[in-house]
């Protein structure tokens, strides 16, 4: 709330001429995903589907993708983590690489000449037990280590624009900032305080909503 003078931000619904998503009457903020085009795809391809047929009848289906073929997609942070900031710079609009026009997409994103909250759309957990505050410092360690190019590269090339990332964690939503040095985990926000995210929760359980 400090960003916005104590007013809640309000959705814009209309955005013909490209507003933010989000505005009070002094700050906006834009919403973008950071994910490679082809993990968004394979993520729709695999997922089951969910369809209102009527007031109170919910259906619940099966994947498009046929049983026994495999999606291959490109992993968001390994891509990301092979680029150095002169390497990002490099990419264009028109390469054949199949990672790099997975990545010209994400950078697309990132130039938007806004403040802008990345969603990281995954669901983070660990094989080994973590306390909370443990799992938040490894996820920070990771975004710092497999991020912080894009953090760069953003810097670079939209300077003065705030920068967030946010992603599930424990049913949290954690949210990082940009400090002009690392990604700094700024809050955490359980999911549930969200009315949006608990009307389609209670509605069609946890269907879709594990990355």
């Amino acid at each position: 709330m400090d960003k916005t003078g104590g007013e809640k931000l309000c959705w814009n619904e209309k955005q013909d001429h490209g507003e933010c998503d989000a505005t009070t009457s002094s700050y906006s903020i834009d919403y973008k995903l950071l994910a490679t085009k082809s993990s968004l795809q394979a993520k729709r391809e695999t997922s089951g589907s969910i369809t209102k047929m009527a007031d109170g009848c919910i259906a619940f289906g099966i994947g498009r993708l046929p049983e026994g073929e495999k999606f291959t997609y490109i992993r968001t942070a390994a891509a990301l983590r092979e680029y150095s900031l002169e390497g990002l710079e490099k990419i264009s609009a028109d390469s054949k690489d199949n990672v790099e026009k997975n990545v010209y997409v994400i950078l697309k994103n990132i130039k938007t000449k806004k403040n802008l909250l990345l969603f990281y759309p995954y669901t983070m957990s660990f094989s080994e037990p973590h306390t909370f505050k443990d799992g938040c410092k490894s996820i920070e360690d990771a975004f710092n280590e497999d991020l912080n190019q894009i953090r760069l590269y953003r810097e670079r090339n939209v300077p003065g624009f705030e920068t967030y990332i946010c992603t599930i964690y424990e049913n949290k939503l954690l949210i990082f900032e940009n400090d002009g040095k690392h990604w700094v985990l700024r809050d955490s926000i359980d999911m549930m305080s969200s009315k949006i995210y608990k009307d389609l929760y209670y509605s069609y359980g946890n269907n879709g909503f594990n990355y």
